[in-house]
């Protein structure tokens, strides 16, 4: 684990069930929406939470799941010199897909999100997956079930009620 903690700030490795995932730079149209999603949504945030991408976050220690979500919505009372986010603190991780990262955001990645309890999931579709128009698929957490549900597949314009009422507009996202 402190081999992990260790590693230098930006070398594109995450770790999910035990196992290293090396990951190249994401292309531009990845980074671009990322960017303006997280403008979007850290403008609207209320008090009490704060907004930060490509951070590192630890679902889980056993097995180990040390991951880098796109976006991530935690508590404001965290400090920012927190290597990794624990689990328990994180509201929403947000997940852009890109063709190389299909499965692990569609799959594996979210499954480690639910376990760890972090109650919003959504995972973002577009251009750097292969796919248009522009899509979110939000989900909540059942907890029951340990497991994500989706709630609702949105394009264009949407308000979403996960904290406050947040609007995104998804047409202003794409160059």
């Amino acid at each position: 684990m402190s081999d992990v903690r260790d590693l230098p700030e930006g070398c594109g490795v995450e770790v999910l069930d035990g196992a290293l995932i090396v990951k190249p730079r994401p292309l531009p149209i990845h980074q671009r929406i990322l960017r303006r999603l997280a403008a979007v949504l850290e403008a609207q945030l209320p008090d009490g939470w704060q907004l930060e991408t490509a951070i590192d976050v630890m679902p889980a220690e056993g097995p180990l799941d040390y991951l880098a979500p796109d976006i991530v919505v935690f508590g404001a009372d965290v400090p920012l010199n927190t290597r990794p986010i624990p689990g328990d603190r994180i509201l929403l991780v947000i997940e852009v897909v890109s063709k190389g990262s299909r499965r692990e955001d569609r799959g594996s990645k979210p499954l480690a999100y639910a376990e760890a309890g972090i109650q919003h999931f959504w995972r973002v579709e577009g251009p750097a997956s292969g796919s248009l128009p522009l899509t979110v698929h939000t989900h909540v957490l059942d907890a029951d079930a340990c497991a994500y549900v989706e709630t609702a597949v949105e394009s264009g314009s949407f308000t979403t009620t996960v904290i406050d009422p947040i609007h995104v507009d998804l047409t202003k996202l794409l160059p």
